[in-house]
């Protein structure tokens, strides 16, 4: 007799119904309901196989679905110096940009402030440096008293250091020292401020625009190093304990169907979405192909653990209406059928959340034909 390879279902059920009528039970007794029995024959023209429900560690592939944000740790908000009005704005959105590049530039008061403030503290550390030299040349010859040299001292440390904080308020407002010691004169009667972009990146917002007034907690940008991007994505209640820091995970977008972005799971959060039910993790992902843009969404794939769970073959499980069963060995040639409730599945087994006990055995080949033949015995009894 020559055998083939593959038989499909219904070829094996009606070479069944041709040979044997129909499933034949072992034994005079009759079957309990939802149990099949079969002859030696019988199982080895489907051929049949089993296998043992295993406990152990499975690793699950938890289909989830995110929206791509920037990298927060590469993101910045710019805000002004100093209170001020805009005169000009030079940074627009999506503009890709050097730190230190030109955003805006400010007409603020604080730039006169703080360049007399500098002038003043110039001249009395020159003034006190000059007095201290002469009290000093006077005390060596025995003329004055050291006190008035220890006070001529002192009046210099302080004078130094006041100057030094003026040249510090300066660096901050972003204006440069003089070269000359005096500043060169502007038509507003100070000098404009400029807003600079503290870092490499694009400008994914602007909220500013020439003529506005703004103070020092005004937000004038979102700049954002667009290098790496993050998934953020909410795994559902039932299925949290499956994700953990460290786990690969697989990004696919619907604008590059064919490309699979790699990337890992870099945070779980400790508490669940209120508006969504779900705990939201985060995924990062190289970006400097720019094929990634925040905002859109993502279909992302974790390779997750599941660890102690009861577990069978894809190919155990059968769908009949509603439920999903499988057909457990309760005898030589008696199969049952069992329903089971299921959880995450990987490529090619499934978590059984009840319905099963570790160490019965369920049929991994064959299970068709006895689900076709379950339904066909159904049928005939309600007749």
């Amino acid at each position: 007799m020559q055998t083939t390879a593959f038989r499909p279902a219904w070829t094996v059920a009606l070479a069944l119904a041709t040979t044997f009528g129909v499933f034949s039970p072992v034994g005079a007794a009759e079957p309990v309901a939802g149990e099949i029995r079969l002859s030696a024959g019988q199982m080895t023209l489907i051929e049949l196989a089993s296998q043992p429900v295993e406990r152990g560690e499975l690793t699950l592939d938890l289909s989830l679905t995110g929206e791509i944000t920037p990298d927060l740790d590469r993101t910045v908000e710019v805000f002004p110096r100093a209170a001020g009005i805009v005169r000009d704005v030079s940074g627009r959105q999506g503009q890709p940009l050097r730190a230190g590049a030109g955003l805006a530039v400010l007409d603020s008061g604080a730039s006169s402030e703080a360049e007399a403030a500098y002038q003043a503290a110039l001249a009395r550390e020159d003034l006190t440096r000059t007095r201290l030299a002469k009290e000093e040349a006077l005390w060596n010859k025995k003329i004055s008293a050291e006190q008035d040299y220890l006070q001529a001292r002192q009046e210099a440390t302080e004078a130094a250091l006041e100057l030094k904080k003026a040249r510090d308020r300066l660096r901050l407002l972003g204006l440069t020292l003089p070269r000359t010691g005096s500043f060169p004169p502007s038509a507003a009667g100070g000098r404009l401020l400029p807003v600079v972009a503290p870092i490499d990146g694009t400008v994914i917002e602007r909220k500013v625009a020439a003529g506005d007034q703004v103070g020092e907690t005004s937000a004038l940008f979102r700049i954002a190093n667009l290098d790496s991007v993050w998934v953020i994505a909410g795994v559902p209640e039932s299925d949290m304990g499956r994700v953990a820091v460290g786990q690969p995970a697989e990004v696919i977008l619907s604008a590059h169907p064919g490309r699979r972005f790699e990337g890992r799971v870099s945070w779980v959060s400790d508490v669940l979405d209120d508006r969504t039910r779900t705990l939201p993790v985060r995924i990062e992902l190289d970006n400097r192909e720019r094929l990634l843009k925040p905002g859109g969404f993502a279909r992302i794939t974790v390779s997750a653990r599941a660890s102690g769970a009861l577990t069978v073959p894809l190919a155990a499980v059968q769908r009949q209406k509603a439920e999903h069963i499988v057909f457990v060995e309760s005898g030589a040639g008696r199969f049952q059928r069992r329903e089971v409730r299921l959880g995450a599945a990987s490529r090619d087994r499934v978590v059984v959340m009840d319905g099963l006990e570790a160490g019965e055995r369920v049929v991994t080949r064959g299970a068709f034909a006895l689900k076709s033949e379950l339904e066909k015995s159904a049928f005939v009894d309600q007749d």
